[in-house]
């Protein structure tokens, strides 16, 4: 193993490969004959494809598939066509022989002796679209032994492809990326299997949704984040690109719960839901969302709340279970504290006192118009803290001073206060029955693609 992410992929796809069933096993535990017996898997796979007229035959998956995997490699060489079938083999499998000559050079990513010199043929983009991943004139390339070369050629299996683009996910965590990978490397082979031919255009679904199915069968908690990898080898520099999409440990952790969780089920099911959008349903913005604008998970969320309460005048019946999920998403993934948010709370609930004594659309609709105004905000707060004190005949004040603080206060965790306040006051007239909302009129927004079986 190396701090190389794509090459640890590959090492645990080849792991899966060999057979080994136990999990504990690590990719260096594997055995010569292990080893060997992967590599010849991966030779045979190859080689089948040389009897293969183009990439349009069925079950070209591979054939396909190495024009962006191993482009220059003798199974998509320019005179292949002009080829014989056996001479089409033979090369492919002199190119998946292994050299046995040990090098007096060690290996760029592991420093165990190298075997060769390697280049675009073999390895993924690993550096930079800007590097093209090409050798200049009279670099031999990259310095391998045989471990780190096999895992190279291991990662297509242990990555999603679709589209004329490869995607890995990676973990530090070693237990999550051998179950992720192991996982992978099960489809990518029945996919090949079921291949019809052609280039893939689209999956059914996107890869940041195969990336949260994927979270979602690990059974474990998850301890470090997770990095979603797309990528592509090909010879045209516009298609040739190398993307990460990094999700940290406390929403990988949170997001991989959630989705097991029978208690928070049906306020995900509701954040799905206010994802939705008419281009698209509400589970794959929300992976997108996930992987490449992670605030936008709470935001949706609130705002989501906010504009059904503007049109209707009334809590969303979605509230309370939608925001019991917020709740845990502030709490377990942006690190707001309990005792704050027991502080917004509680003056979310005092603010609901107030309003429920007026059952009125246009009630609720004043306090939504005014919240999103800090100046207004702070003048309603002033003028109903009057009210309060003179109703309730209480000693403390509607709002404290730490309240105010949380409210006002610049800060990076502002945001998520002001929401968090808002919905708290959703949630008091929610409990109370005031102006009683169906959220199954909203059912049609709903979708099951993150819970499908994979």
């Amino acid at each position: 193993m190396t701090a190389h992410p794509l090459q640890r992929v590959g090492a645990y796809a080849l792991l899966s490969l060999a057979g080994v069933g136990e999990r504990e096993r690590s990719p260096e535990s594997l055995t010569r004959a292990e080893f060997e017996r992967a590599c010849a898997e991966m030779a045979d796979d190859v080689i089948a494809t040389a009897a293969l007229p183009d990439t349009k035959a069925p079950h070209a998956f591979w054939l396909s598939a190495s024009y962006f995997l191993w482009p220059n490699s003798p199974m998509n060489t320019t005179s292949r066509a002009s080829l014989p079938i056996a001479e089409r083999r033979a090369r492919i499998a002199q190119w998946r022989t292994y050299p046995q000559t040990v090098l007096d050079v060690p290996c760029a990513l592991c420093g165990f002796a190298a075997r060769g010199f390697y280049g675009k043929v073999d390895v993924p983009l690993w550096a930079s679209a800007n590097h093209l991943n090409t050798t200049p004139p009279d670099h031999e390339g990259l310095a391998l032994c045989v471990g780190c070369l096999a895992s190279f050629h291991a990662l297509p299996y242990g990555c999603s492809i679709q589209g004329g683009k490869v995607a890995a996910l990676h973990s530090w965590d070693d237990a999550v990326l051998e179950a992720m990978t192991r996982r992978q490397v099960r489809r990518t082979r029945q996919e090949a299997l079921l291949s019809a031919g052609g280039k893939s255009t689209q999956a059914r679904y996107s890869r940041e949704v195969e990336a949260l199915w994927a979270l979602r069968t690990y059974e474990h908690r998850v301890r470090e984040g997770v990095e979603l990898y797309v990528f592509s080898n090909d010879n045209q520099p516009a298609r040739q690109g190398l993307d990460v999409f990094p999700v940290d440990q406390p929403l990988a952790e949170w997001l991989r719960a959630v989705l097991r969780s029978a208690e928070l089920n049906i306020g995900f099911r509701y954040l799905v839901r206010a994802h939705y959008s008419s281009k698209a349903p509400g589970s794959v913005r929300l992976a997108y969302n996930a992987f490449h604008y992670p605030h936008r998970l709470s935001s949706t969320a609130a705002n989501y709340l906010a504009g059904l309460t503007s049109s209707s005048g009334k809590p969303p019946g979605e509230t309370t279970q939608l925001v019991a999920l917020y709740k845990s998403m502030v709490r377990e993934v942006l690190g707001v504290a309990q005792r704050e948010i027991d502080q917004i709370e509680q003056l979310g609930d005092r603010i609901g006192q107030l309003l429920r004594v007026k059952p009125e659309r246009g009630t609720l609709k004043e306090f939504e118009h005014v919240h999103a105004d800090t100046g207004k905000l702070q003048s309603w707060l002033k003028k109903q803290a009057v009210a309060w004190t003179l109703r309730r005949e209480v000693s403390e004040p509607l709002v404290s001073t730490e309240q105010w603080r949380l409210l006002f206060e610049p800060g990076d965790r502002l945001r998520f206060h002001r929401d968090l306040l808002f919905i708290s006051v959703l949630q008091h007239l929610a409990i109370h029955g005031w102006l009683a909302d169906d959220a199954t009129v909203r059912g049609e927004q709903d979708d099951d693609i993150l819970m499908e079986e994979q």
